[in-house]
């Protein structure tokens, strides 16, 4: 080989090993580079020949080579393959004979080689973190939650008796929403009804809350019975059932869906130990039902309907421990129309208005309200004549 046929391939090799040497730098790949250079020459698209290949680089020792590939491929550097493509570009480009070609090929590849090398050592030294001590770590911070994670609360069980009416989903949704920034909340929704209304359903499943859609019908008896009828305490009683089959701790609060609630009530009535009250706004003529305090003791109860009643309270009023309850496994709920919430205090036994704990700032506070949505006609039905090809099928189906 003549000298400045040497001293070429010499400059040419280097300059392939600066470009390689930038190529680590920056990021750049020979794709990228290929990629460029084809956008710039239309008469360089084509590929190159597969079946010269075992003439122009046969002096490539395969077994390096695979070697290589296989430790650049691990550490992001360029393959054989695309090292071949840029010699194979070079070699068009300036008219390189194929020997020349093969040449560079194998200094490239030997340069490579020793810098995977390098690298595979350095990496070696490395402290190496394995799989299971992050799973590890993980568990121990899944067992040690913060303090102020939904894991490290309470729960807290709120039963809601409901039944089918025009006023239902919408009262559900504004309690649905409320319950949405609460921690740790279980929704026992129970329905009035022999099969779930399927919109219900629906709506507590969108909420994304923790819930069980329950049903317990008022018995016939109760039904056809003259006056004032037992309403909700069949639902409550089922949730009754169901919190001493599956809790063993928190507290469980009867939370109508016709009341609006503060949110801060519900971090009020995660404090109760045993049996917790506070005040209701909107209750009777007095507007208000609450326990009374004298100096900071508790005298007595402020209610709009005494009524010889021993607990004078409003459901909305109470919430109890889960652990007290489980220790009273006779406590339900009596089917005796404005005496559900007396009846079912007393039967709490032994427990006494004065072993009452007060929360809402010793009573001072009005935090759950006995609103009432005005009463509505159920909908006229809709003309299938006029509109049964229409969108108001779907929302009639909505509507009661």
């Amino acid at each position: 080989m003549k000298p400045s046929v040497k001293m070429g391939v010499i400059a040419l090799i280097g300059i392939c090993v600066v470009f390689y040497q930038y190529h680590l730098s920056t990021g750049v790949t020979f794709d990228q580079v290929t990629t460029f250079n084809t956008d710039n020459s239309a008469d360089d698209t084509e590929v190159l020949p597969i079946d010269d290949e075992g003439d122009n680089y046969s002096k490539v020792s395969r077994l390096t080579e695979n070697m290589v590939n296989n430790d650049m491929i691990s550490q992001d550097y360029p393959s054989t393959a695309e090292i071949r493509y840029a010699v194979y570009r070079v070699q068009i480009a300036n008219g390189l004979s194929p020997e020349i070609s093969s040449l560079l090929v194998q200094e490239l590849i030997n340069q490579l080689s020793k810098n995977v090398s390098v690298t595979s050592r350095n990496n070696s030294k490395l402290p190496q973190t394995s799989p299971t001590t992050v799973h590890k770590a993980t568990s121990q911070s899944r067992q040690s939650p913060p303090p102020d994670s939904e894991e490290h609360v309470e729960p807290l069980y709120i039963i809601t008796p409901t039944y089918r009416r025009p006023e239902q989903i919408p009262e559900l949704t504004r309690m649905a929403h409320t319950l949405m920034l609460v921690k740790n909340v279980h929704w026992l929704v129970i329905e009035d009804a022999t099969v779930p209304t399927k919109q219900v359903t629906n709506l507590l499943t969108r909420t994304g809350l923790k819930f069980d859609h329950l049903i317990a019908p008022m018995p016939e008896k109760y039904k056809l019975k003259k006056g004032a009828k037992p309403r909700g305490v069949s639902n409550r009683n089922r949730g009754l059932q169901w919190i001493r089959a599956n809790a063993t701790k928190g507290v469980f609060y009867f939370a109508d869906d016709d009341n609006t609630y503060d949110i801060e009530l519900f971090n009020e009535i995660r404090k109760t130990q045993t049996v917790s009250m506070f005040p209701v706004g909107l209750c009777t003529k007095f507007g208000l039902s609450s326990p009374i305090l004298k100096n900071g003791k508790f005298t007595g109860f402020y209610d709009g309907w005494i009524a010889g009643r021993k607990f004078p309270v409003d459901m909305a009023g109470f919430a109890v421990s889960v652990k007290f309850l489980q220790q009273r496994p006779n406590a339900s709920m009596p089917f005796r129309a404005g005496y559900e919430e007396d009846g079912f205090l007393k039967s709490l036994a032994p427990f006494e208005p004065r072993d009452v704990q007060l929360l809402a700032d010793n009573c001072t506070k009005v935090l759950a309200w006995h609103t009432q949505t005005k009463k509505n006609e159920p909908s006229a039905p809709l003309d299938m004549k006029l509109y049964g090809t229409t969108n108001l099928v779907k929302l009639k189906q909505q509507i009661v």
